[in-house]
């Protein structure tokens, strides 16, 4: 029988914990405290004083680390700061060769980064950079620089015409470059000095 009363002793305690509620503040502060104390027992149990004391051992400990790293370790980490930086004047490098290559190929200065970026996804084993811009300016000749110019035709004047102002003289050279319309046109022109140019 003195069992069945200690049960229902329990079971009463039971119920009225069951019609307590908490808030969620309520919930919140008691978290919050048991968190601060249980992050000051952990401090307390690894021997420091506050949480202050802990950050000054930590910063301590690691100056003590990098004293302690040997001359090998020192020279590993500036073997890696040195290979970085080569590999950074590498790329700049290799950017300077390619708006070199695209200048003396004729593209504008204003689409140089713009055939670059279209050219460097062709670049492989077999194809060199100046190749590949080479490529891209011949599909897209928009990037390239356009000479405005128009083709410059020779005149002629008639040696043995009375009205012509001027005499003009040509050289074998220069006839020799001329295009076959040219050297035409100076055939039905000027007679003479197309059989004295082709004679010479």
């Amino acid at each position: 029988m003195a069992e069945e009363q200690t049960v229902d002793h329990a079971t009463e305690n039971v119920e009225e914990v069951a019609e307590k509620t908490f808030s969620q503040e309520d919930v919140t502060r008691v978290g919050k405290k048991e968190h601060r104390s249980g992050y000051a027992k952990a401090i307390k149990d690894l021997g420091f004083a506050d949480v202050e004391s802990a950050k000054e051992a930590l910063k301590a400990y690691e100056e003590w680390q990098e004293s302690q790293k040997s001359e090998a370790d020192k020279q590993v980490e500036l073997i890696a700061s040195k290979d970085k930086e080569l590999t950074e004047a590498l790329d700049a490098n290799k950017r300077l060769e390619a708006k070199v290559s695209a200048l003396t190929q004729g593209v504008n200065a204003d689409s140089i980064d713009d055939v670059i970026a279209l050219s460097e996804r062709l670049v492989n084993e077999d194809t060199t950079i100046d190749e590949a811009i080479k490529q891209i300016v011949g599909k897209y000749p928009q990037f390239a620089n356009v000479s405005n110019v128009t083709e410059k035709k020779p005149t002629f004047t008639v040696v043995d015409n009375p009205s012509a102002s001027t005499k003009i003289d040509m050289s074998k050279e220069q006839f020799e470059q001329m295009t076959y319309v040219e050297r035409l046109e100076l055939k039905q022109t000027n007679p003479k000095l197309y059989e004295q140019l082709k004679g010479n």
